[in-house]
């Protein structure tokens, strides 16, 4: 069951091998295994790497948090081609509102712009490369919605936004948590690993969590308060979380390691979506 999922942009990473003619020669320093275990047997430095093409490499899916981050900042336009989906039927959802907002304008009370999707649910949206904001969406029957992407540095892009309709919002965490309070909020978040997919066996965490707030991981289709750690859908959020800003952070449960952290902003009335990405991707 998939109706909790988020969808992101792909990123892609690049290997390559050498080769000699005649004498192969083996550097030192290169690690030669079979399989993984053989990687891993040879201690704590070689922790999470695996065996590929004979040689001990970090594993790809958590390779960017010993990287440095890029700090470069983007600059130029990029256009994303984004589809409103309705979470429950998958159906396209048109008239969306949809408002490209500052992430300190908590309110969105200065627009950057505005759009409407179509009646296929569609819309070309144009905004600064490396965009540090949320998308404002409501209107369409869906429950509005403060989704924060991911930085993207391409000039185009596509993307699908999962609605979720106002008169299913109200029973979506009735399983787990009572009603979400008026002066409240909702975050629902996707934890990805290095090569943006659902990252499995994710703790999910914020300062911003109090007696009032029911912590919660998608296992098996459904929200659980118990659970612990994301399946590999990578879903979970936050039900009856303060309103402002809200600081989300992923770990690995297997060894504690912190892997993403992400600032975002909350408002009654509004749920929020986010992505958890890892740090250096």
């Amino acid at each position: 069951m998939n109706r909790y999922r988020l969808l992101s942009c792909l990123c892609l990473g690049l290997s390559f091998a050498s080769l000699s003619a005649c004498t192969v020669v083996v550097d030192g320093d290169r690690v030669q295994c079979k399989t993984d275990s053989d990687c891993t047997v040879r201690g704590t430095a070689y922790a999470g790497s695996v065996c590929t093409e004979s040689i001990c490499h970090p594993d790809p899916t958590w390779a960017c948090l010993d990287e440095t981050p890029a700090t470069e900042d983007p600059t130029g336009t990029v256009h994303v081609d984004m589809s409103m989906e309705d979470l429950i039927s998958q159906k396209p959802v048109p008239s969306v509102r949809f408002t490209l907002c500052a992430k300190l304008d908590a309110n969105c009370l200065f627009p950057i712009a505005q759009y409407q999707s179509n009646e296929a649910g569609k819309l070309n949206v144009e905004m600064p490369a490396g965009f540090d904001g949320y998308f404002q969406t409501d209107g369409g029957g869906v429950y509005p919605t403060m989704f924060f992407p991911p930085s993207t540095r391409k000039q185009r892009a596509s993307s699908t936004l999962p609605m979720v309709p106002t008169s299913f919002f109200g029973i979506m965490f009735s399983q787990i948590s009572g009603p979400v309070s008026e002066d409240r909020s909702v975050v629902m978040t996707t934890a990805l690993d290095c090569q943006a997919r659902p990252a499995t066996g994710m703790a999910l965490s914020s300062p911003q969590a109090d007696e009032r707030t029911v912590t919660y991981v998608i296992q098996g289709g459904l929200p659980s308060r118990t659970a612990g750690t994301t399946d590999a859908t990578g879903n979970g959020g936050f039900v009856n979380i303060k309103a402002g800003s809200v600081v989300v952070t992923s770990t690995m449960a297997g060894n504690n390691r912190p892997v993403g952290t992400v600032a975002v902003q909350t408002r009654p009335g509004y749920l929020t979506m986010v992505l958890v990405m890892p740090t250096g991707s």
